[in-house]
């Protein structure tokens, strides 16, 4: 536990010393460095421009500067100072990590994997760059590569809670249930507060309609950090889960603050709109899916949904025949089907297929929301099907 006491005690000495030395770019660095520590961002950065004002091409500094950078949720500054460094032939192994580190802020994940890659298997790399790597990777869907590199992370470092808890993550992701239980438990006996750990955890609880048991753990991850999207999107699930769908709306738009790219997010918002039947809002959620990627059953199943119950029912067909072309067992793409056999006049075949479909997986992640609609619509009815043509 960093002990605040003491470091305010050593930067009031520094400061004594810089008093009497006020041009010692070594004294500056060392000053900047404890207010960093201290979380004066404000401070640190006065006293390093102080410094590079003295000694401008310095490299430590510079590096220095770019940390700082990113402590201070600047990544973009971050990413120009240290590729700085890198064109003026700087090109030590905490550098590209730090660069890799910047990029992955910035959005930049293939950049940020090639840096990391760079010094991955270099002696004095810093011991996460392996796990930093997957990473990255993981962000660009590359779940094989992921794995490969968050392995090698623990086979030189077993009990590291941090590559326990990321390869308990992806697990969940692969589908491989059994190992992602196992190495998030390995991951909270050494830190019980192991973020993605909690939300593997609180994902198993969803799968065995634990609502209270998952919310527990989700709110545990927010507790923390509050811009883990993965927890808003699992405490949404267990919101919907409990039948409070107002909330889970409010959860999900938290979600979506902190990974807007992430589609399953947005599908489940949709159906969050569609069963407190605001088919305006579903419309333009699914519009925005279809807008990130035309291609993904899923969201034309959406789409379907959303158009046969606004009476749309020629564009309510085509974008059910596209959902099921891509995905012929897309869940909302059949639930349009089962809505649209309604309106065709064959009630009872649609009934059944609902309670078929209701019992599939709609989430990326394998999570219930499916189970979750079906308690709603057996408590609220809020789904009637189309009359059927006269």
């Amino acid at each position: 536990m960093t002990d605040f006491a003491q470091i305010r005690n050593r930067l009031d000495r520094y400061k004594q010393f810089l008093a009497a030395d006020p041009r010692n770019t070594s004294l500056l660095a060392e000053v900047a460095e404890l207010r960093m520590q201290l979380g004066d961002f404000d401070g640190a950065r006065a006293a390093l421009d102080t410094a590079l004002g003295l000694s401008p091409t310095h490299p430590g500094l510079r590096s220095q500067r770019a940390v700082l950078a990113i402590a201070s949720s600047r990544p973009e500054e971050a990413v120009e100072l240290l590729q700085g460094l890198i064109a003026d032939g700087v090109d030590a192994p905490a550098v590209r990590y730090n660069f890799g580190y910047a990029l992955m802020f910035t959005g930049k994940h293939r950049e940020a994997a090639d840096q990391f890659l760079a010094v991955s298997t270099v002696a004095d790399a810093p011991s996460d760059t392996s796990l930093m790597l997957a990473r990255a990777l993981h962000h660009l869907g590359d779940l094989d590569g992921a794995m490969q590199h968050a392995k090698t992370h623990l086979e030189k470092h077993p009990n590291d809670a941090a590559g326990l808890g990321y390869m308990a993550l992806l697990s969940l992701d692969s589908t491989e249930m059994t190992a992602a239980k196992e190495y998030a438990e390995k991951a909270l006996a050494s830190d019980g507060d192991n973020s993605e750990a909690l939300v593997v955890l609180g994902s198993f609880a969803l799968e065995h309609q634990d609502e209270a048991v998952a919310k527990e753990n989700f709110e545990q991850v927010l507790a923390r950090r509050p811009n883990n999207g993965r927890a808003w999107s699992g405490l949404a699930l267990s919101e919907m889960l409990a039948l409070n769908i107002d909330r889970a709306k409010e959860c999900l738009g938290q979600a979506l603050q902190y990974m807007p790219e992430h589609i399953g997010t947005w599908h489940v918002l949709g159906w969050c709109q569609i069963v407190t039947e605001d088919l305006a809002g579903a419309q333009a959620t699914f519009a925005k899916a279809l807008a990130m990627d035309r291609n993904f059953g899923e969201t034309h199943g959406g789409v379907a949904v959303v158009a046969v119950l606004q009476g749309r029912v020629k564009e309510a067909e085509e974008a059910m025949r596209r959902a099921l072309k891509l995905d012929p067992k897309s869940f909302a793409g059949r639930f349009a089907q089962s809505l649209l056999l309604a309106h065709a006049g064959n009630p009872q075949a649609a009934q059944a297929l609902v309670q078929r479909i209701l019992r599939s997986r709609v989430t990326p992640e394998g999570q219930p929301l499916e189970e979750t609609l079906a308690k709603f619509l057996r408590t609220r009815k809020v789904l009637p099907i189309p009359p059927a043509k006269k």
